[in-house]
């Protein structure tokens, strides 16, 4: 066979380049198989200077010896390049058992390969330098169809899977990898097998390309977006039930504020994330008290003026508490302005109005119901008619008169007082 340098060197290198750009423009491509297209790249540019070297040292004056170091360097690097083939296509699979099974036949091909130093049962070189196959010469044409084989059967168990796509490019793949070690084995075609095997690379670039990957990548982002959810909320659920235990009498208070500020935010018609984010403000919004004195929060009866004074520094502690997580820069509205008054004699900053964020105006609605709904060491829950002509004589003054409004509405649909401890 003749060597034609652009022949055995442009379908690769125009493979390579076409990878690179692929991970680049792909910026969200999973980490494990970014990893996976750059040990392609490698390998494949690697076996490509092999490949020229084993046509270009013959017409040098290089020792034999050379010409075997870099033959045992392509019968390695061709079923790697398969082997690395297979795991961007089983990326998903955990099973490391599975994956060392999968390399064993190359460890195997890697010592074959290295026996042309020591014995001619592989392969040797004469002193023209011609290439002579050894009784064991087929050994690295057969671990690459051991591979191949291995590929049909993952194409197979995709169907099984219901991946239908993603089994048509394999089974496509194990076709033009199938063409391309017969060409190899029976003809002796060397360049056909790089092309195939590059272009089979770019082939299931289309499988990355397509809808059902995105739908797939899609819902593992979603998953992972559940789970740091779940997560956020044991963390936030601990850090109020901190709070709750504080004080014997406010057990579950958090709790109940965040879900009557969930109820009010639907009933105000916000949306999803607004009600998210507000359920985790209330949930948080006497974080601060972790800083006030246990004898003050427990204290039996009213707080005198002094004690008054400082379990009023709590939404300030709060506040600068919450204001570390920059995950959600605005987790601390509730912390620091549930105790603001519509008519701006509330604390600590003596906001207004609108002025009050209007997460804070709703969670002080929501508190203020849990506080009078909740048993006191000062006195008993009150009674549900109480509440509702306290929360109508405060409209408007202490609390923002549309929520309160809404809030009215919830009272009067519950029937049977069941808002309460």
């Amino acid at each position: 066979m003749g060597y034609d340098f652009f022949d055995v060197n442009f379908f690769p290198v125009l493979g390579c380049i076409f990878l690179f750009v692929f991970i680049w423009i792909n910026s969200d491509l999973e980490h494990s198989l970014r990893l996976v297209y750059y040990t392609l790249i490698a390998i494949t540019l690697i076996e490509l200077v092999t490949f020229n070297l084993e046509y270009y040292l013959p017409n040098t004056s290089c020792d034999p010896f050379w010409m075997i170091v870099v033959t045992s360097v392509g019968y390695i690097l061709r079923p790697v390049l398969l082997y690395f083939l297979i795991l961007l296509v089983i990326r998903n699979d955990k099973r490391k058992r599975f994956r060392i099974i999968l390399s064993l036949p190359l460890i195997v091909n890697t010592l074959f390969s290295l026996s042309g130093y020591f014995t001619d049962l592989a392969y040797s070189y004469d002193a023209d330098k011609v290439f002579h196959r050894g009784p064991l010469g087929w050994f690295s044409h057969i671990v690459m169809i051991f591979y191949l084989i291995i590929m049909m059967i993952l194409s197979i168990q995709m169907k099984k899977k219901g991946h239908r796509f993603e089994q048509f490019v394999l089974m496509t793949i194990t076709v033009i990898l199938i063409v391309g070690a017969f060409t190899e084995s029976i003809f002796g075609n060397l360049i056909v097998l790089r092309v195939c095997i590059v272009s089979s690379i770019l082939f299931y670039y289309m499988f990355f390309q397509s809808q059902v990957y995105k739908d797939e990548m899609s819902q593992k982002k979603l998953e992972e977006a559940y789970k740091l959810e779940e997560i956020s909320f044991q963390v936030v659920t601990a850090l109020a039930g901190t709070v709750d235990a504080k004080d014997s009498y406010t057990n579950g208070h958090s709790q109940r504020v965040a879900d009557y500020s969930r109820e009010l935010a639907k009933r105000l018609g916000q949306s999803e994330k607004f009600i998210k984010d507000i359920y985790f403000m209330a949930m948080l919004h006497d974080i601060g008290k972790i800083g006030i004195p246990d004898e003050i929060i427990n204290k039996k009866g009213k707080l005198n003026d002094e004690e008054y004074a400082v379990i009023k520094q709590h939404p300030a502690i709060g506040s600068q508490v919450l204001k570390k997580i920059t995950a959600m820069p605005d987790l601390y509205h509730g912390a620091r302005w549930h105790h603001e008054r519509y008519d701006g004699k509330g604390y600590p900053d003596g906001k207004a109005g609108e002025d009050i964020p209007f997460e804070a105006r709703i969670i002080a609605v929501a508190d203020a119901y849990d506080a009078m709904s909740s048993k006191r060491s000062y006195r008993d829950a009150m009674p549900q008619a109480a509440i509702r002509a306290e929360i109508v004589r405060v409209r408007g003054t202490q609390l923002d008169p549309k929520i309160a409004d809404i809030m009215l509405g919830m009272i009067d649909e519950d029937k049977d007082y069941k808002m309460r401890e």
